[in-house]
Order: structure tokens, then C-alpha cells, then sequence
């Protein structure tokens, strides 16, 4: 099945009330909306060097299942996995979290009680159940808003150490996100950002939220909203939350934004946008870009493997990294950036969890897509766990494989138009025509090389040439191979705020003009924190530029001009390098 068949293939708006992997089995369901197959013996990059030997002569291509896009666990000579799925932490060992940008560094994340409760295993809501319809948080009515606000008064008014309490609430994302657990029976981070648990840990966390706050008001119909940050009317920040007087308002965010478009290329300090045309146009098309770019390859959306035992080496997905950027709009630009801009403090904002709303709904989109194929069929996914306090105060241990569709946990998004699909021909236009206003300076040629072999600060611009591993594919190898754009070894020093743009265009034999190309992606980075024993594990980032060659006539270079623009922060990168990933018959 071609790309281009996934994008254009309507999204169905019928409900499926049934996870398509309902059952807690890791067999194979017979339902024929997804493919689970049994578990891929992947290979990791060292065993795999004499296999690539023989396969890289064949132009390069790597097996998508290299340990570098994290589709795969670390292997013994013998095969035998020493990766399994994650399991909920001893819950008596609770300790200090940290927060990068405070000091004292350490931070009391530790939930009430959860070494004292009873866990048990999550149930999924009956199909009988009603079924609760999120809305755009811009189209909410006066009604609408005040049951939200009574909702979140009543949680408010829980006492302290009450596991509802909003504050206590809070404090679960701080617990998964910054260091308060390690994981089961090592000392390594319990971490679910920058990998393929961010996606399904906040559905959950989201879920049992909007349950909880739909049991204070006794409406088991109740539901969140959504900050439809993806359309032009919604990139704005809903005005339910600036209201000074709600139980919604947070003074912490940046004020400067509270009537200024999103601009998804945004840090720290820049100022508001003036042209908003051309800012609407250029996020539309990064999300479109997005969808695009990933599709084939769901870690490239999602986020790269991680499985007990490991230590978390940062490889978010595109959909994680665009996240950051409405974190880093909506909090403070001074240090700790607490609320919004800081994993620790995040969820202190209601905002939080309208952006997480959307966030899930692009994770639902991404699947309806793929025709709702499951991302990983890898039960080292499916079968990884977290715990949660529910709506009948309990502890419940929920596993992946039960939150594959929000249906599953019977809720769903209330339509809205995609605006994204449809503005490529709007942003060609924009480009071509600042193009031309800088025709003069095109013929300001410099000479470009390679990366080098050590790693560089990103002081400045970097703009190297890279060397592509095949030119001119066909349709039918490009179905077959997605071609990837991989900087190595970022590290951000300090571990605190950081951001540089990646942008791909053509070499004039060893030469390139002042215009830097097409966006291929951004490295994202806000405050986060790392136990001293997960400390020093530099990220990656993976871009897929499939399309974006296609879109800038590229295909038959045989090199190509990769720029690295930073943003913020200190950062140095290590490598930039392309490479092909052949891509499962069965998972597209």
C-alpha cells in the first residue's frame, strides 16, 4: 500500500467500540481491523554489522528493525531477549525526584499512599457504557464551561492528601516524568517521555482524569476539552483559561501569548508573530509534513523502543517534539518555567491536559490513517504497564494493549476539518514567493563538507553535505525503504531548555546559497530531569524526508545540504547521516 493511499483515504467518523487488542493475551486477536503477529527477534546495531555488510551492498539498506529507530531490544549471541515489557515499580521505594532547573535539585513527586494500596488489573469500560464526546475547547458554551469549572473546583477542594486532589493529580506526571521511581529491580530512571510509551501513558493519564472529574459531578457522560491547536481558529490559547476568576486560570503563563497565535517555531523569547497568514500556513504544513514523513514508520511519530531493564536513551517521536513547542508557548520564558514549561510542574495548569487532549487526538488520527494497524505488534509494548488511581479510588495496573483506541476506553473527539491536509499548494506559494524576494542573495554561493568525526557545539549554523545511500527510487522502493535522516549524539548540556530546526536542500556541486531548504524537523527539548545513574545518555532524532524530496525535486541528488539552526541552549550533536529502513510488508 502506497503513502499517499494512507493520506488520502478519508478518515472514517463510524465508532468502533472494541480495542482491537481487548484481550490481556499476547496471541494474535482474530479482529480484522489491525495485524498482531507474534514477536519479531530483532537484532541490535553490533550483531548487525556483519548482516548490514552483506545487505548495505545492496544500497544501503538497513532493516527497519535496527536498534537505532528503537524498534528493537538488545540480544545475546544466543537470540534470547534480555528486554521485556515494563512493569509498575516497587511502589514502597518512592525517592526524590529532580528538576533540572531549580536548586536544590530535588523535588518531592511521591503520591499518597501508593506503597500502602491494593493494585489490581484494569478493566476496560463496557461497550454498554456511555460514551463521552470531547469538544474543541474554542467552541465550548457557556454551559460547557461551567460544568468544566465546577468539575475542577470540587477537585480542588479534595483534601490534600486525597489521591483525587488536583494538586495530587499533578503530581503523577512528575512522578513517571521526573525520576521519582527507578525501574523494577534496577537503578535506571523510570522515564515515559522520549519514547513509545508517551503517547499511551498520557492517554491514560488524561482518561483517568476525565473520569475522575465526571465522578465529582456525577455525570458519567462528562468530558475534557481539547485545545485544537491544529486548526487555525483553535492556535490560539482557548479563552475559557484566561478568566482570572476561574478555577482554570494560571497565573504562570506567559501573558504575552494569551491573545497571539501559536507559532510552532517558537522559543524562548521570540517575539509575537506579526504576518499570521503566513504563520497559520507554515504550522499547517509542519503538520503536514508530520503525518506525512511518518506513516510508514511509526517510531518516527511515536518514539523509539524502551524496555525494562534499558536505560532511557532519549529518541522522541515528531508528534512528542511538537508537543514540547505548545509546553514551551504556554509557560513562563524565565527559569524553572514552572507551570507549563516544565515536565515537574506541567500538570499544575488545567491547560495541560485540553494540550494532552489534542495531543491523544493526533495519536488517533495517526492510527485512523493507518487503518488503525497497531503501531508496534511487539509485546514488549503491548504489554508494558503503568499504574493509576481511578475513579472508584483504586490502583489499577493498565497495559498498552487496552488504550490502542479511545474508543476502547469509550470516549472519542467530536469531528473537526483537518485543515493541514489540504495546505500544501497555500504554503508552495509562501515559499516561492519568499524565494524570490531573496533572488539576489542566491547567488551568494559557499562551499559546503561533510560533518567531520567529532562531535560540534551549536554555537552557530552547521550546514554540511551529506551523502544519500540510493538515488532515483522507484514507487515500488520507496513502499518498501523510508529514507531517514539521523543527527547523532545530541546532548544539551545542563539538561535544561533547548531547541534547534533541521532543514534539507540541494548542493550546487559542493556549494549552497543562503536559503536554508524545507523544514525536516525540530529537536525540542524543556525542562526534564535524569537520576544520576541514567545521566550522560545523549538523544537522537530521526527524521524522515521521503516526501520533502519529492517536494524539492531531489530525488536523483546524490548528496544534499543538511543545515542545523539553533534556537536554544547549549547544545552539541555528534553526526548527521542518511539512511534507508526497509519497512514490514505488514505493518502498512
Amino acid at each position: 500500500m502506497s503513502l499517499s493511499h494512507f493520506y488520502t483515504t478519508p478518515i472514517s467518523s463510524s465508532i468502533t467500540s472494541n480495542n482491537p487488542l481487548r484481550s490481556t493475551s499476547t496471541k494474535t486477536t482474530s479482529s480484522p481491523s489491525v495485524h498482531l503477529s507474534n514477536r519479531t527477534h530483532y537484532i541490535s546495531c553490533e550483531q548487525n554489522k556483519q548482516t548490514n555488510k552483506e545487505s548495505n551492498a545492496n544500497h544501503n539498506v538497513i532493516d527497519r528493525r535496527n536498534v537505532l529507530l528503537g524498534l528493537g531490544g538488545l540480544y545475546g549471541a544466543t537470540g534470547s531477549a534480555i528486554g521485556a515489557p515494563f512493569t509498575p515499580p516497587d511502589l514502597t521505594k518512592c525517592h526524590k525526584a529532580t528538576d533540572d532547573d531549580v536548586n536544590p535539585k530535588e523535588v518531592d513527586c511521591c503520591p499518597p499512599d501508593y506503597g500502602k494500596a491494593k493494585m489490581v488489573d484494569f478493566t476496560p469500560p463496557s461497550v454498554n457504557d456511555p460514551l463521552r464526546v470531547r469538544k474543541a475547547a474554542h467552541k465550548y458554551n457557556p454551559d460547557d464551561i461551567a460544568k468544566f469549572e465546577a468539575a475542577i473546583a470540587k477537585m480542588k477542594a479534595l483534601p490534600a492528601d486525597h489521591p483525587w486532589n488536583y494538586y495530587q493529580q499533578a503530581t503523577i506526571h512528575c512522578t513517571y516524568c521526573n525520576g521519582a521511581f527507578d525501574q523494577l529491580n534496577t537503578k535506571n530512571l523510570l522515564q515515559i517521555h522520549e519514547s513509545w510509551f508517551f503517547l499511551p501513558w498520557h492517554r491514560y493519564y488524561v482518561y483517568f482524569w476525565e473520569k475522575i472529574l465526571g465522578k465529582l459531578i456525577g455525570d458519567d457522560t462528562f468530558a475534557i476539552p481539547f485545545w485544537n491547536w491544529d486548526t487555525p481558529k483553535g492556535m490560539y490559547m482557548p479563552p475559557m483559561y484566561l478568566n482570572e476568576k476561574s478555577p482554570l486560570f494560571d497565573d504562570t503563563r506567559d501573558k504575552r501569548h494569551y491573545t497571539s497565535v501559536i507559532d510552532y517555531k517558537y522559543t524562548y523569547k521570540n517575539s509575537n508573530p506579526t504576518d499570521i497568514d503566513a504563520v497559520v500556513t507554515t504550522n499547517l504544513a509542519e503538520l503536514d509534513s508530520i503525518f506525512k514523513e511518518t506513516l510508514q514508520l511509526p517510531a518516527l511519530f511515536m518514539g523509539k523502543a524502551l524496555r525494562a531493564g534499558e536505560k532511557p536513551t532519549p529518541a522522541p517521536g515528531r508528534c512528542e517534539s511538537l508537543h514540547n513547542v505548545a509546553h514551551m508557548w504556554a509557560g513562563p520564558p524565565d527559569k524553572p518555567h514552572w507551570n507549563m514549561g516544565n515536565f515537574h510542574t506541567a500538570a499544575r495548569d488545567t491547560l495541560f491536559f485540553a494540550h494532552h487532549g489534542n495531543v491523544d487526538r493526533m495519536w488517533d488520527i495517526y492510527s485512523k490513517f493507518r487503518g488503525q494497524k497497531v503501531e508496534f505488534r511487539d509485546p514488549d509494548w503491548l504489554d508494558s504497564s503503568f499504574i493509576f488511581y481511578d475513579e472508584n479510588e483504586q490502583l489499577v495496573k493498565c497495559k498498552v494493549r487496552n488504550c490502542l483506541t479511545p474508543e476502547s476506553l469509550r470516549y472519542s473527539y467530536n469531528p473537526e476539518p483537518l485543515a493541514w491536509t489540504t495546505i500544501r499548494r497555500k504554503y508552495k506559494k509562501l515559499r516561492n514567493e519568499a524565494k524570490k524576494r531573496s533572488e539576489g542573495d542566491s547567488l551568494k554561493l559557499t562551499p559546503v563538507s561533510g560533518f567531520g568525526s567529532q562531535p560540534r557545539p551549536l554555537t552557530e549554523p552547521i550546514r554540511v553535505l551529506v551523502q544519500r545511500p540510493k538515488t532515483s527510487r522507484s514507487k515500488d522502493e520507496k513502499a518498501d525503504a523510508v529514507e531517514i535522516l539521523v543527527i547523532d549524539g545530541i546532548n544539551v548540556v545542563g539538561g535544561s531548555t533547548a531547541r534547534f530546526d533541521v532543514y534539507v536542500t540541494k548542493s550546487l556541486e559542493g556549494l549552497v546559497g543562503p536559503d536554508n531548504g524545507e523544514l525536516a524537523g525540530s529537536f525540542v527539548q524543556i525542562p526534564k530531569a535524569h537520576q544520576k545513574s541514567s545521566a550522560g545518555k545523549d538523544s537522537s532524532l530521526e527524521l524522515g524526508i521521503s516526501t520533502l524530496l519529492e517536494e524539492i525535486e531531489a530525488d536523483s541528488e546524490k548528496e544534499l545540504v543538511v543545515s542545523l539552526i539553533p534556537r536554544n541552549g547549549d547544545v552539541i550533536v555528534s553526526g548527521v547521516r542518511i539512511e534507508l529502513f526497509k519497512v514490514d510488508d505488514d505493518e502498512i
